[in-house]
């Protein structure tokens, strides 16, 4: 039986976990990291979406982990944003209004690129996040003249995979969906294993991760849209290839 790993927070694996075992292959959780709330943070989230014109979350943790604080205060009147369709659609569900996310690109740069976002001079920003998160949006709309804050709602702390099963039978694929998910994976496995790294197919939702797995010497990389469902599609037609 096909075997594919899923390394990602566990409350976010499990609807892809979900959707691999219908195709009928063995799936698992590959625990790289654990995301842990940030107590003052999440405190101070409700006072700083106030002061805000837009929210933008960095990532479906800074959902998961920043939206609960937030229960029962009214956003009317506040832009919601994200990168991601998938994400788009858990907040907006959430929120009960429309959430601005690039429809083509998945990541600050497709963001920043938005006609919306040309003129932001004078708007107040709030970037809900995880402890240490890339600086290129706060930077970029800082350039650009708007008033940036931060909501480091989460920090991030190593998971502990079971490596003596992994050794035991390495699975056939692996999915990362973040460039410091490959980091995490390679620094945890240590040395020893970094060929055996090397030779699995990953499958990943954008190239800038595709990128980092190459550096690390891996050669066999399927990269697709960023969302569970073409993660899944992408996975089966590389099988269908090479049965």
């Amino acid at each position: 039986m096909t075997r594919v790993m899923v390394a990602r927070p566990p409350v976010q694996a499990a609807g892809l976990l979900s959707q691999l075992r219908a195709e009928g292959w063995q799936a698992e959780h590959l625990p790289l990291l654990e995301i842990m709330p940030q107590p003052a943070a999440l405190a101070a989230l409700p006072w700083q979406a106030q002061q805000a014109d837009t929210l933008f979350w960095v990532s479906p943790s800074a959902i998961d982990t920043g939206w609960p604080a937030l229960s029962g205060q009214s956003l009317a009147g506040k832009r919601l944003a994200c990168v991601g369709a998938s994400s788009a659609r858990r907040l907006q569900a959430l929120a009960g209004q429309p959430v601005l996310h690039p429809r083509d690109g998945s990541d600050s740069e497709a963001l920043l690129a938005l006609p919306e976002l040309s003129e932001v001079r004078g708007q107040n920003w709030l970037i809900v996040r995880g402890a240490g998160g890339r600086g290129l949006l706060a930077d970029t709309l800082s350039e650009r003249g708007a008033q940036v804050a931060l909501a480091e709602v989460y920090r991030r702390v190593d998971g502990a995979p079971d490596w003596h099963a992994f050794d035991a039978a390495p699975p056939d694929a692996i999915v990362l969906t973040s460039g410091e998910m490959v980091e995490q994976l390679f620094r945890l496995a240590g040395p020893s294993r970094a060929g055996t790294l090397q030779c699995l197919l990953y499958c990943v939702p954008h190239p800038r991760i595709a990128e980092r797995l190459a550096a690390f010497g891996a050669t066999r990389i399927v990269t697709t849209r960023a969302d569970d469902a073409a993660l899944v599609a992408g996975l089966k037609e590389w099988f269908r290839r090479h049965p």
